[in-house]
């Protein structure tokens, strides 16, 4: 990549998104997904603080932007995790099919680490994403209601976030061949299925305009 996606413009952004190259691709799409959803979040938090309202939850809604802030910059910087551990598959993918046995036997180990690389980043974009589902509840729930539409589109990009980066892990799941590590993240990702079950019943049956 030429630079970060954060130095980057929206338009080149999803120019290269739209091009033939290998990345950025679904991770990267996921990634910024999860960016929106913390942005809007923390644009309800700012509105929700500032407002004299709700300056019985002043100070907890400053905290809150502040999680949401930081959430967003590690959603940029996993976009472009992902670009380059994608880049580095395809790379080991292209590799010279060695003659020799050992040569080939290392090939496929080359192929089985950037498989599981490349679903660390997805997989650590639905992880922060889940493990903040409560947070972007207590913003539909306590949050400033002026701003009540910013709130329900912040957890549905959250919750869009999660289910494009489960796709994102599942596609290498399908190639990697260690059965415990397999197993071990299908578990994880009924968690994070899971969060998105609990807000998306917040949305259904609490959440009014």
């Amino acid at each position: 990549m030429a630079k970060a996606f954060r130095e980057d413009t929206l338009d080149g952004f999803l120019t290269a998104l739209g091009s033939t190259s290998p990345a950025p691709g679904g991770g990267a799409a996921a990634g910024l997904l999860a960016a929106q959803a913390c942005a809007l979040a923390e644009k309800v938090c700012a509105l929700t603080a500032t407002n004299k309202k709700y300056e019985g939850i002043r100070e907890e809604a400053e905290a809150w932007k502040g999680i949401f802030q930081e959430a967003r910059s590690i959603m940029l910087d996993l976009m472009d995790e992902d670009a380059a551990h994608f880049e580095a598959l395809m790379a080991a993918y292209r590799a010279p099919k060695p003659e020799d046995e050992a040569g080939q036997s290392a090939r496929t180990e080359a192929i089985q680490a950037a498989l599981q690389k490349s679903a660390e980043s997805p997989a650590q974009i639905a992880q922060t994403m889940a493990d903040m589902m409560p947070l972007f509840t207590k913003v539909l729930e306590k949050g400033n209601t002026n701003l009540i539409t910013d709130s329900i589109i912040a957890a549905q990009c959250a919750m869009a976030a999660v289910h494009a980066a489960i796709l994102n892990v599942r596609i290498n799941l399908k190639s990697i061949k260690n059965e415990f590590y397999v197993r071990e993240m299908e578990d994880t990702i009924r968690s994070w299925e899971d969060a998105c079950s609990a807000i998306d019943a917040v949305l259904t049956y609490q959440v009014t305009l």
